[in-house]
């Protein structure tokens, strides 16, 4: 897919923003230490913001943080100063940050151009810190569930980011965690992939029948269950 065509796909997910909020899980303590333990008064642009998910953690560490995303629907709801942009041309001031954040959202970027624009607006000795949390698809059953709903996690364990010159991989982890929710939460979290968002209501139908029969007949559950997720999480440094 072309970056921009790519890029297209990632804007609509203020039409589920609520629905976002709710389902989406945050990210695992253990993947934000790879930074360190010191993020207070840190200058971060979060890139890719969205909602907010990773902004109000951000804000909670005592973060002086800017949120940047091409939603405006999805930023109404991000408690973080923000401003509409991309990670190709964020509109940002050159060298002004310590740090640059991108959660659930790397996989929108041109990596080359983003990299270029990141390198540009942090400081000397800045970092960027990738956040991916996608469905533990190394499981059997959360593979299949995958599938059903068209969640596009395709990242394994041995994916390292390409961001080109500028910027160096210095460290990695990856972080198991399981968060809890009922069917109608796994159709609602299928709701909010951009797969979802893009289909007509046929479509949408489809795939909601297709879970609820999943775990009806296939891999029956009753309440919430404990949805296995990874969290690989990957520190670069401006070179």
């Amino acid at each position: 897919m072309r970056p921009r065509a790519q890029a297209s796909h990632g804007r609509g997910f203020g039409a589920q923003a609520a629905v976002y909020d709710e389902v989406r899980p945050g990210y695992p303590t253990a993947a934000l230490d790879l930074t360190g333990p010191d993020w207070q008064g840190l200058r971060v642009c979060d890139l890719g913001a969205g909602t907010g998910i990773l902004s109000r953690t951000l804000i909670g560490r005592g973060c002086d943080v800017v949120a940047v995303d091409p939603d405006p629907a999805a930023l109404e709801r991000n408690p973080a100063p923000s401003r509409i942009g991309t990670a190709e041309d964020t509109g940002l001031a050159s060298a002004d940050f310590d740090l640059v954040t991108v959660a659930q959202a790397w996989h929108w970027f041109d990596e080359e151009a983003a990299a270029t624009e990141i390198c540009r607006i942090l400081r000397p000795g800045g970092r960027l810190l990738i956040l991916i949390n996608q469905l533990d698809v190394r499981i059997d059953w959360v593979l299949r569930l995958s599938r059903i709903m068209h969640a596009g996690d395709v990242y394994r364990p041995q994916y390292r980011p390409q961001p080109g010159e500028g910027l160096r991989l210095t460290d990695r982890s990856l972080v198991e965690f399981t968060t809890p929710i009922g069917v109608d939460g796994i159709v609602d979290l299928a709701r909010t992939r951009s797969y979802w968002l893009r289909s007509n209501e046929t479509t949408r139908a489809r795939v909601e029948t297709n879970l609820r029969e999943y775990f009806r007949d296939e891999h029956p559950v009753t309440g919430a269950i404990e949805l296995p997720y990874m969290c690989l999480a990957y520190l670069l440094e401006r070179t």
